[in-house]
């Protein structure tokens, strides 16, 4: 038998595509694979991309030592969750099928993305005999619920929690975004803390080498004002009332520019309430952009449900810390993300809905560049502490040898 261990990773996206699923997991497989000559690693992924649904992905190839096989996704409507149902049922569908032509897999992780995922990796793993990791990335149909989206005492509702603690209490290993979200698995799905484990998701921070030109910052900003930038997704469980009520108190303010990059659900809200002036509101923007969007940020902005705390973390808070940058984070106190920015000193929390303390926070920093500097500082050592790409990949390295040795 060959020492070569395959490790089957089933994601509803990868690279090229811009989401936070694809993001993390195309940074940390191939740096995974460099730490450990002894895996081979197959993707099976979506063959539609995340931002334009019309642009079809080749069926198959590689991408820094990781294979990478497409499987067909149906387009979706984003905002229909039967829509989207549909579409992640045929992508599971899809992925089962292709990971039966596969002569051998030692190990399957599956993620939340499909949320049926840990269902997907399952019957592949049971089709292969083979152990699987369950990688949570938003906690399902908690995050639903919390949302607003599915009636917590609906049958649906209970049906699919069931299914998703069945699956959990099955699985060689769960691993979580965060702790919060760990504590919370272990209360409600009664899986023992042994095979529960937290992983950070992390970032490369040689993505963010500052441009010696920053032609994003000149074209938006030729004034060189005090930046105030949200960049990322604006999904539903990212609340803008809250920023939204700041940049209407501080539109006098002619030295402050906010800045909103990106898309999602709530990007029509901040159409409908976006003052002109002191407010920009623009599109996604490359991958190979990022570098000069977060160079171009005094302050970032990171907002969260406040009843997601345990359910969710948004990816954002990476590249801020890695790029030296103080968050606001606006939402609940006990998300670790308020717990990292304060104790650090590389951020400040606000509490959710809290428009008058958000806009005190923004006019002190502001007001006082110095303080903001050093609050970068610190949230650039936070980051060299705990949140380097290198030392996720050590330990997802442990997390696999643990489940792969329990199934011996």
């Amino acid at each position: 038998m060959s020492d070569i261990r395959h490790i089957v990773y089933v994601n509803e996206f990868f690279h090229p595509d811009i989401c936070a699923s694809a993001d993390v997991i195309s940074e940390q497989l191939p740096r995974l694979l460099v730490r450990r000559p002894d895996l081979k690693i197959t993707v099976i992924t979506g063959n539609r991309a995340w931002d334009d649904p019309d642009r079809i992905h080749p069926a198959e190839g590689d991408f820094r030592g990781v294979h990478v096989i497409r499987v067909p996704r149906p387009m979706v409507n984003r905002t229909s969750l039967m829509s989207r149902a549909r579409g992640f049922a045929a992508f599971g569908r899809g992925a089962a099928r292709a990971a039966r032509r596969l002569d051998r897999i030692d190990l399957v992780v599956g993620t939340t993305a499909p949320p049926q995922g840990g269902r997907v990796a399952r019957k592949i793993a049971e089709h292969h005999g083979c152990p699987f990791i369950y990688r949570v990335l938003d906690l399902y149909p908690d995050i639903v619920g919390a949302l607003g989206r599915m009636s917590r005492k609906g049958p649906a509702y209970r049906v699919w929690k069931a299914l998703d603690t069945g699956i959990m209490k099955r699985a060689a290993a769960i691993v979580a975004v965060c702790e919060p979200m760990t504590r919370r698995i272990a209360e409600t799905r009664g899986v023992p803390f042994a095979r529960l484990h937290t992983l950070h998701d992390g970032f490369d921070p040689d993505r963010l080498v500052p441009p010696d030109r920053n032609e994003f910052s000149e074209e938006h900003n030729p004034g060189r004002r005090f930046v105030v930038q949200y960049a990322g997704n604006m999904g539903l469980s990212h609340p803008f009332e809250a920023i939204v009520g700041a940049v209407q108190a501080l539109s006098d303010q002619k030295q402050m520019l906010f800045q909103f990059v990106g898309d999602g659900p709530q990007r029509s809200y901040l159409q409908a309430n976006n003052p002109a002036g002191n407010a920009q509101l623009l599109g996604y923007q490359p991958a190979d952009r990022l570098a000069e969007v977060l160079s171009a940020a005094d302050v970032c902005l990171i907002s969260q449900h406040p009843d997601v705390f345990d359910q969710a973390i948004p990816y954002k808070i990476y590249a801020t810390l890695a790029a030296g940058k103080p968050a606001v984070f606006i939402g609940d106190r006990r998300s670790e993300i308020a717990d990292w920015l304060i104790e650090s000193g590389g951020g400040l929390h606000v509490p959710s809905g809290d428009v008058k303390q958000l806009v005190r926070v923004l006019r002190d920093l502001a007001s006082d560049r110095q303080r903001v500097v050093q609050m970068g500082a610190a949230a650039r050592a936070l980051f060299d502490r705990r949140f380097h790409a290198d030392q996720v990949a050590e330990k997802w390295s442990r997390i696999i040898d643990g489940a792969l040795d329990a199934s011996r």
